[in-house]
């Protein structure tokens, strides 16, 4: 979650989490994490009226929601309004430290590195000599798929993360319903004796990214069926892609479901062969219910009943 406080002075002291705030500028940009290297996102015109959720580590930007976007915008162009933010809706977004892909093919490396990270352990630095050794033990733990097959499938990634926090428990969960698979994402993040992110196979394969919040109307861990997803942050280390999403980027539940968390294909290079156990499904690495490890077929169709 980004920090309540802040070493630096407000442009306005009034600003403070849980209530609103008026754009003071046309055109302000609506960023995918806190800094003028983000991804834009959105604009949003001199008079909107947003939430403000939580204010970067330095003070200079703030999450904020409006009713079209969610994302960070600079501190400076924001007026308080005096009025309460909007109720029922839950929203938690983990305090994961980012740390970028530091070569072209590092994109788990990266992610397990900010799980780390999260976890308090002082590896979780973006460190090349860490990256690169997390991508040795997963192309040495690769499921017998040569690189070409998979570039470091799912029970790779599963099994990197068992052996760099062990004593946690990970494996590779499959699913057939997006949705149903978001459920327990949401689920593992929003619930008071886990906190967990976990890392989400996108892009029909393509790409790992680390799943660090969500947000919701309902609290996903309360009620896992009932709550309505209104989407995930989510942390993508690949800063070097045109595709790049951002360090704390918002994605709403339509385009998450629609062209992020969608069935994995042979046909993305290196993604796999036909026949394999994660073809046409949704692919999550995620805190299991054991210690154990991860399992050569994985965990298909989870739900949070499981964990109990």
């Amino acid at each position: 979650m980004v920090a309540a406080g802040a070493p630096r002075t407000f442009a306005d002291p009034l600003l403070a989490p849980g209530t609103q705030a008026t754009v003071s500028t046309d055109g302000l940009h609506v960023r995918g994490g806190p800094g003028t290297d983000q991804p834009p996102v959105a604009a949003l015109d001199a008079g909107t009226q947003v939430d403000l959720l939580g204010v970067s580590a330095d003070g200079g930007w703030w999450r904020i929601a409006s009713d079209t976007s969610v994302g960070y915008v600079s501190a400076d162009y924001l007026t308080p309004s005096g009025q309460l933010s909007a109720s029922g809706i839950f929203d938690i977004d983990l305090d994961v430290p980012y740390s970028p892909q530091l070569s072209p093919i590092w994109c788990d490396p990266a992610d397990i590195e900010m799980w780390l990270g999260y976890h308090g352990d002082s590896r979780g630095a973006a460190s090349a000599r860490l990256q690169a050794a997390i991508w040795d033990w997963e192309t040495s733990h690769n499921a017998g798929f040569s690189v070409d097959q998979w570039d470091c499938s799912p029970y790779a990634v599963a099994s990197a993360a068992q052996h760099w926090m062990a004593g946690i428990g990970f494996d590779h969960f499959l699913y057939d319903d997006p949705l149903a698979g978001s459920r327990v994402l949401a689920w593992l993040l929003a619930h008071p004796m886990l906190h967990e992110p976990s890392i989400a196979l996108v892009w029909r394969g393509l790409h790992y990214i680390l799943v660090r919040g969500v947000r919701s109307i309902g609290d996903p861990a309360q009620d896992p069926n009932g709550a309505q997803l209104l989407g995930f942050y989510v942390a993508d280390p690949d800063r070097r892609a045109d595709f790049w999403l951002g360090q704390d980027r918002f994605i709403s539940i339509d385009r998450w479901v629609n062209e992020l968390f969608t069935p994995i294909s042979y046909r993305t290079p290196h993604t796999g062969v036909p026949g394999d156990v994660w073809q046409n499904r949704m692919v999550a690495i995620q805190r299991s219910w054991t210690a154990s490890g991860p399992t050569e077929g994985g965990r298909r169709n989870a739900t949070p009943t499981d964990y109990a």
